[in-house]
């Protein structure tokens, strides 16, 4: 598996933001769910940024995550033990 990619914020954008969520994996935004379903999250994101280095959406204590799926780029925010629970081995 790839390592995974630190991205500049310039490519977090909202429009991004809106094209797609966890729920097109059929993944609920809850620790649990994330953690059952980590390696469909490793094998679609691209690319990570800290979340309070965000123009759009900055949040303190997460990661945003980029992923690509279906000819779509979109991102979401994970918080610090989501992002080590899926990518702890890669960054």
């Amino acid at each position: 598996m790839n390592k995974l990619e630190r991205f500049s914020s310039e490519f977090f954008t909202k429009e991004r933001w809106e094209s797609g969520s966890l729920s097109v994996f059929g993944i609920e935004t809850r620790t649990n769910s994330i953690e059952k379903n980590r390696e469909i999250i490793k094998k679609y994101a691209i690319g990570y940024i800290e979340g309070d280095k965000l123009f759009f959406r900055p949040k303190n204590n997460t990661f945003a995550v980029m992923f690509w799926f279906n000819e779509i780029h979109f991102w979401t925010h994970l918080t610090k033990e989501e992002f080590e629970i899926c990518f702890k081995s890669q960054i």
